[in-house]
């Protein structure tokens, strides 16, 4: 049973099976369709098979949503909450580094975020001042050896619309826990942060883009999609059909059982590791 499922609720005694969504998060002004989320179920007595990918759409296509972001990340937000055995894994920075934080623990930061920084440009430009530009990484990004800081030019926006407008109203409205910066509620969603490059990276799957999906299948990570999906996720611009289906396997494998560290606890953590789940599936 892999570490995720080793404390969910049961039912007659089996593990009950969690929902997997995997986003590729977006703040573009167009978030609507940018922001993908590819959606399965993860049985913990089928652990080491492959994943069968079940729905894959963007944002757009959620109930009550609409290609904004206001709209969109709304929609998103309820999307996830709907199923209390939910699993959330989201590409977008979860935390400042340390030094930056400026509270004693990652839930008072969420709560002052949107009065801290009003806007997208105020979140970019107080970071950059208060380092002398410098682009600071949380201990997590030197790890997963993520492509950009929390507040870079490629990233900032996606960052401060995640944390202003997904983490922190599910927070304040206690819809959502947050792993591992705060305690897993047992009847709550979690969302965790993800990275589909530091993903591929971790696997040494670097076929180009149009192969990506056949290495997942050959590693036995992914069960060949039905046509119309399979079709989808390689025609799809930009490729975030695809990422977001990166990011189901890695929430699906992420270890939410081990003990996190303060640093953790306020810079938060990627969960991109996938290497472990490809050895005992026997295919390296």
């Amino acid at each position: 049973m892999p570490p995720s499922e080793q404390s969910s609720a049961r039912h007659g005694g089996r593990p009950i099976p969690r929902r997997i969504l995997g986003i590729d998060f977006s703040g573009a002004t167009d978030a609507g369709r940018k922001i993908w989320v590819a959606e399965t179920r993860f049985d913990p007595l089928a652990a080491d098979q492959p994943l069968k990918i079940e729905t894959c759409i963007p944002a757009v296509e959620l109930p009550q949503s609409g290609t904004s972001p206001y709209l969109a990340i709304a929609a998103l937000a309820n999307y996830i909450t709907v199923d209390p055995t939910t699993i959330a894994g989201c590409d977008f920075p979860f935390s400042l580094p340390a030094a930056l934080v400026d509270a004693a623990t990652w839930r008072d930061f969420i709560d002052a975020f949107p009065r801290r920084f009003p806007d997208q440009e105020s979140y970019r430009n107080d970071n950059r001042q208060r380092t002398n530009r410098i682009e600071l990484k949380r201990q997590t990004d030197r790890i997963a050896g993520t492509p950009f800081n929390s507040y870079n030019l490629r990233l900032y926006r996606q960052a401060w619309w995640g944390m202003a407008y997904l983490l922190h109203p599910l927070v304040a409205q206690q819809r959502a826990t947050i792993a591992p910066q705060m305690r897993r509620g047992k009847r709550k969603p979690t969302l965790i942060e993800i990275c589909a490059a530091c993903s591929l990276k971790d696997l040494d799957c670097y076929p180009g883009y149009k192969g990506i999906l056949d290495c997942l299948i050959s590693l036995q990570l992914l069960v060949q999609p039905q046509r119309r999906l399979r079709q989808l996720l390689l025609d799809n611009n930009g490729g975030d059909a695809l990422d977001a289906v990166i990011g189901a396997f890695a929430t699906a494998r992420a270890d939410l059982t081990a003990p996190a560290d303060p640093i953790h606890r306020l810079e938060g953590r990627v969960f991109f590791e996938l290497q472990e789940s490809v050895a005992k599936g026997g295919t390296r």
